[in-house]
């Protein structure tokens, strides 16, 4: 039994193991899922939005509306992008998480771009037509399971 502090014991040892994952494996990841939570600071808070993304060109983007809370606050640094999966059943899961800065995109040929690619619908409602991108300066991730 695992004690913590002088009062509490778990009934179990669960022993998981983990390890970090290196920059081409977070990539990977990236690209197999296209839903992540994006969290940005919006009037000195911290706010965390789920958006449907889509991996281009080494970069990170996703739709919004022109004049909400995410476009009114581009550009901005320090925003983040993370994603995850878990299975209960196997107790393993990993998780990825994309820092870096995001700004609207207005380069025509960027543009052009983005709107040939399978776009997925955002889930949001309302007219979603302005694309913001995610440049990342930094790729943490971590494979957790259940050691055998």
């Amino acid at each position: 039994m695992s004690e913590v502090g002088s009062s509490f014991r778990y009934g179990h040892e669960a022993r998981h193991e983990d390890h970090e994952l290196d920059v081409e494996q977070c990539w990977s990841l990236l690209g197999s899922t296209g839903i992540g939570r994006f969290a940005f600071v919006d009037d000195g808070r911290v706010a965390v939005y789920p958006v449907r993304y889509l991996v281009h060109s080494g970069a990170l983007y996703f739709r919004t509306t022109p004049d909400g809370t995410v476009a009114r606050g581009l550009p901005q640094g320090g925003v983040a992008l993370q994603l995850d999966a878990a299975d209960p059943a196997t107790q393993s899961g990993w998780s990825v998480l994309v820092s870096g800065r995001a700004e609207a995109v207005h380069d025509s040929d960027e543009l052009t771009a983005l709107f040939g690619e399978m776009v997925e619908e955002p889930w949001a409602g309302g007219v979603r037509d302005h694309f913001v991108r995610i440049d990342a300066d930094r790729l943490t991730g971590r494979r957790v399971y259940l050691a055998r």
